[in-house]
């Protein structure tokens, strides 16, 4: 039997209450328990907000819970439509308990994070702010993720590759990290100063994370992993959209024809991964460094420097990229 198959390790996932609660929601056997939490990015920037707006202490347990229940809810939708085999390592949820039950379970998760949401504050009016932002979030992920499987990479230009790769880091990835960053200093009570700077902070890191994530799946690939949901898909990811600057039109073009014609299998998508690799390294390490400290320069420039931002350091620096100066080998 596969244990936490979405390799989550949330606090939250060694409560016997917690665990009970999904048992009976989804009716998942204890250890298909996928837990909440990962490496658990978006509630270590939803504390570091909570600390940033004048929080005391920790920020509350539920708005944590509730921003990774939610991520952990579009993870297992965004497998099950993109027909993925794996997450972190793991069988996808829908590869092991089907995916009737798996897409059950992903819809689940998100009216469950909109539950521990409303219930974290007793003023219904702070409640009712709370919950709205996580509707109207919820909604532009999944507007985000329509974007991304109605638009294939071979089917556009460069220009548009690198505007389509923007727009879906925005509406998926930058929107919810936005939230995490906003909920943590909405529950320190944050002047709207503070709100609209961290939400703008959180979306532009989001955009980096999207950046690091795509970059991580080809270099894996390259690497000999199997996952290659994003070649296999054809999906516009910001390796492609780096590749629309690096690379000429026709060079471009030429790429597009090439994946048309690859077998949909890890095997045949390596070489060509290791070339579109090898071609946008330098830039992917140069974008994402720099998106990261033009978002750290806007957050100091709106708010002032503070004793919050030098803890931007370990929360961003997990997403910056070392410049590797070797070619990436493939393995065999």
């Amino acid at each position: 039997m596969i244990t936490n198959p979405l390799g989550f390790a949330g606090r939250s996932s060694l409560s016997a209450r917690t665990r009970h609660g999904w048992s009976k929601g989804l009716q998942l056997a204890p250890d298909l328990y996928p837990g909440i939490g990962g490496k658990r990015f978006r509630g270590a920037l939803v504390q570091w907000a909570y600390t940033f707006a004048g929080g005391s202490g920790r920020a509350p347990e539920e708005i944590i819970d509730a921003v990774e229940m939610l991520h952990a809810g579009a993870l297992v939708i965004d497998d099950f439509e993109d027909d993925s085999q794996t997450r972190r390592g793991q069988p996808a949820l829908h590869r092991v308990i089907g995916s009737a039950r798996a897409v059950n379970a992903g819809n689940w998760m998100y009216f469950r994070a909109l539950e521990l949401a409303g219930a974290t504050y007793d003023h219904p009016g702070k409640s009712a702010t709370l919950l709205t932002r996580l509707v109207e979030v919820a909604r532009q992920c999944h507007e985000g993720q329509a974007i991304d499987l109605s638009t294939r990479v071979d089917e556009v230009t460069p220009r548009q590759a690198q505007a389509t790769a923007v727009a879906i880091s925005r509406w998926k990835t930058g929107r919810l990290v936005s939230l995490a960053a906003w909920c943590g200093a909405h529950a320190a009570d944050g002047t709207p100063q503070i709100l609209r700077a961290v939400a703008g902070f959180g979306c532009r890191v989001g955009i980096c994370l999207q950046m690091r994530n795509d970059l991580d799946e080809l270099t894996a690939l390259v690497e000999g992993a199997d996952r290659c949901d994003d070649l296999r898909n054809r999906r516009v990811t910001w390796p492609w959209a780096w590749a629309a600057i690096e690379f000429s039109e026709q060079q471009f073009c030429h790429l597009q024809r090439r994946l048309r014609q690859l077998p949909r299998h890890p095997a045949g998508f390596r070489p060509f991964a290791r070339e579109l690799l090898e071609g946008v390294q330098g830039r992917a390490v140069a974008a994402i460094a720099d998106r990261l400290d033009r978002a750290i320069g806007r957050l100091t420039t709106a708010t002032g420097a503070g004793p919050g931002i030098d803890a931007l350091t370990e929360v961003t620096n997990v997403l910056r990229v070392a410049r590797v100066s070797t070619p990436v080998e493939v393995m065999p």
